[in-house]
């Protein structure tokens, strides 16, 4: 019998934030990896202060689509989507004053995360050696296109970028056609998400020993460490993985097939074991033992063959109907959600993998929810996307112990 959600918490802390309470995180951030860096790190806990420019803010806030169909700096659904559990604060760290301030911030902090060019927050002197020098055990996270060394870490680096560099890119599309990328910015997101794990590892690190250390984590770096067998079969089996569409190249059926409603689904019966219930539930026993189709690498060599006949099947099926039968007879089968399709799902609501939540703007929103689950300390999204400087006057008061006074001569002069 699956577990319920009540049996998963049943020994949950409910006032815990998540696992990293009582972890400070100070980002100088903007566009996808940074950003997702820090939502990961605040998503699990941490209190994170993200830095934006005085009014014009993280250049992702103007990107659409954009909530309620208006454009504000408020609305725009990336922004809002990767930047939730956070506070804001605005600051100009091409000042002098501005780069005082943060080394004032970072010196409360347990880990700095930016994804600016590399060597740009060195020469504003926020780099790894300025700010371990006034906070020895920082943990700074370093997220850029190429890494922070190597003959092209000078480049810019953007999401498609990655993509085509580290390979996704060219194992992407129909069989035949031209490289695709993937249709989110995965190696942002990716890139955010090694930042984080390896804050985290050095956490980890710091505890046992009390150094702090920087983190080099690269977009294209981490599209080629999820690249599967990519690089060991190209160095050492001599095997280039290729186009292939929805499908793999030697394994049959595991593809997308069309059925009567107008939709496709998912199917994934590669293993004999899958095949063989798959054959029974299609009324064609006679293919478990055909020498086209009896075992894992015939079928292979005769996918087209293989194909026809389940699509054959699925055809004259709806989606729903090519689920149940899988459920029924053993093989794996899928329907292919969209987004919004996804929204309302109640396996996803139920596990909070699509969250719920008030912003105070738009109201009740939707949005991803954090993807592992904690049994003692719920990580949840808390509270929606801060608006531009929201936090300024908390956090400049409170963590820095500035004056009302203080404060508006800073926003006076542009400094926040």
């Amino acid at each position: 019998m699956n577990m319920t959600r009540d049996d998963f918490y049943a020994k949950a802390n409910p006032a815990s934030k998540g696992p990293l309470e009582g972890i400070r995180v100070l980002e100088a951030t903007n566009y996808g990896a940074g950003p997702f860096c820090g939502t990961v790190l605040a998503d699990f806990g941490a209190e994170s202060v993200k830095i934006e420019m005085p009014r014009a803010g993280d250049p992702v806030r103007a990107l659409g689509p954009f909530v309620d169909g208006k454009q504000t700096i408020e609305s725009g659904a990336w922004y809002l989507s990767i930047n939730r559990n956070k506070k804001c604060i605005t600051l100009d760290l091409r000042q002098p004053e501005g780069q005082q301030i943060f080394r004032e911030l970072a010196k409360q902090a347990d880990i700095v995360v930016e994804n600016f060019t590399p060597g740009v927050m060195a020469g504003w002197h926020l780099g790894y050696q300025d700010i371990a020098k006034i906070k020895p055990d920082i943990i700074y996270v370093s997220i850029s296109g190429f890494g922070q060394f190597g003959p092209l870490s000078h480049r810019k680096g953007f999401d498609p970028v990655a993509q085509a560099m580290g390979g996704i890119m060219s194992v992407t599309g129909e069989k035949g056609g031209r490289p695709l990328r993937a249709g989110f910015a995965l190696a942002d997101d990716l890139a955010g998400w090694m930042g984080a794990m390896a804050a985290m590892a050095a956490l980890h690190h710091r505890g046992r020993t009390g150094e702090g250390q920087q983190i080099d984590s690269s977009l294209v770096d981490s599209i080629i460490y999820a690249s599967d067998s990519g690089v060991m079969g190209a160095a050492n089996a001599g095997h280039v993985a290729q186009r292939y569409g929805a499908g793999a190249e030697g394994a049959a059926p595991l593809n997308t097939f069309p059925c009567r409603d107008n939709r496709h689904a998912f199917l994934h019966a590669v293993f004999d074991a899958g095949w063989r219930s798959l054959c029974n539930e299609m009324g064609r026993p006679d293919l478990i033992t055909d020498p086209r189709t009896a075992n894992l690498t015939a079928r292979g060599k005769n996918e087209a063959f293989v194909n026809a006949i389940v699509s054959e099947w699925t055809q004259q099926r709806t989606v729903e109907e090519v689920v149940a039968a899988s459920e029924r007879a053993g093989f794996v089968a899928s329907p292919i959600l969209d987004f919004s399709e996804i929204c309302e799902e109640p396996h996803f609501l139920e596990r909070e993998s699509v969250a719920q939540f008030e912003h105070p703007l738009h109201g009740q929103m939707k949005s991803y929810g954090v993807g592992p689950k904690f049994s003692r300390t719920p990580a949840k999204v808390r509270h929606a996307a801060p608006q531009l400087g929201q936090h300024n006057d908390e956090v400049y008061a409170n963590a820095l112990g500035y004056s009302k006074e203080k404060i508006e001569q800073l926003r006076a002069a542009g400094v926040i």
